[in-house]
């Protein structure tokens, strides 16, 4: 599971200085962290009521799937796949470029009362409060915020958001090889444009 390199003693006791982590044994964990660690599941909780299947809670499983899969360099993720997936497993899950996990990061905790990309200017000293349109609009690219502009009502500031969000997976959509990813990104660009369209609140994807 870890290499050790030994290194000097300190006070008399020996000290190590770990060189190696079990790539496979190290996303395993990780996994179970965000479903069962009731610290974890405290801070982030869009994972309440996550869980793994019986076939992953057992190491030699996961790993054996692991290694058939192109994860080096990617994250293990359950959201792209399935629309409002709970489940680790087989079936449901994939490893994606950070780029793409980036993308489907919402938020959802921290924006407020506002919809997705959307939120109420306040004054400051190197930039007045437009009174005649006072939402602000803004879509990640990667971990950089992109400005979309300034809109008078929180519903226009969202339309310009859903816009800009399916923009991005079009881009990223052209990025992949992976056909899974491909057809997740798909999946959102469908439900994002089918909000849009209809004039919905794209509440998740």
């Amino acid at each position: 599971i870890k290499k050790y390199e030994e290194l000097p003693r300190i006070n008399g006791k020996q000290n190590q200085k770990v060189i190696w982590r079990c790539p496979f044994y190290t996303k395993w964990m990780s996994m179970l962290k965000r479903c069962y660690s009731e610290n974890y599941k405290n801070k982030r909780p869009t994972y309440k009521d996550c869980s793994v299947c019986t076939e992953w809670l057992t190491f030699s499983n996961f790993k054996s799937w692991m290694e058939q899969q192109d994860w080096e360099g990617k994250e293990l993720d359950k959201d792209l796949l399935v629309y409002k997936n709970k489940v680790y497993s087989p079936e449901t899950c994939c490893f994606i470029p950070r780029e793409v996990n980036l993308f489907l990061t919402k938020s959802s905790n921290s924006r407020g009362l506002y919809p997705l990309g959307v939120s109420r200017m306040v004054k400051q000293k190197d930039r007045p409060l437009v009174k005649a349109k006072p939402f602000e609009s803004r879509v990640s690219k990667g971990s950089v915020s992109n400005f979309l502009g300034y809109y008078e009502t929180p519903e226009q500031a969202h339309k310009a958001w859903q816009k800009a969000k399916i923009e991005r997976a079009e881009v990223l959509k052209k990025e992949q090889t992976d056909i899974r990813i491909i057809a997740g990104l798909q999946r959102i660009i469908n439900k994002i444009q089918n909000d849009y369209d209809n004039n919905l609140e794209t509440v998740d994807f």
